[in-house]
């Protein structure tokens, strides 16, 4: 799919457009960027950012990324690692393309805030199923 295709399917995705609220910034092949203002409804009883939106934001960013000029592509695996807690604020997501196989791509996802503090390190494995 075209970058115009992409946002067009993915605005179907409603838990992270709609409900997490996640923006996407820009989107071409094998790259992908993302925003998300967080709120009251993204924090833990901690009050700070839950893991799982943490999450939500890298792993979105990596399906635009990868399914952008490479057929449709799933995730295989991924692993996140938490950097420092995330701030009350805004959160972006960027993808880095470290290998894209034939039928496996690897992917990097750094989720930062806004003044480019690493939050998150994502790696994310994904299995090109045409």
């Amino acid at each position: 799919m075209e970058a115009s295709e992409i946002r067009n399917f993915f605005a179907n995705d409603i838990y992270a457009m709609e409900t997490t609220g996640i923006e996407i910034v820009e989107v071409r092949e094998n790259y992908a960027r993302t925003h998300l203002k967080v709120g009251e409804k993204h924090k833990n009883a901690d009050g700070v950012v839950m893991g799982g939106c943490i999450y939500t934001l890298a792993d979105f960013t990596f399906a635009l990324a990868a399914n952008c000029g490479n057929g449709t592509t799933t995730t295989l695996s991924s692993n996140i690692i938490f950097n420092s807690p995330a701030p009350n604020n805004d959160l972006f997501a960027e993808t880095e393309l470290v290998k894209n196989g034939r039928t496996v791509c690897t992917f990097l996802v750094r989720v930062t805030d806004e003044k480019e503090r690493l939050i998150a390190t994502v790696t994310c494995m994904g299995f090109h199923k045409n």
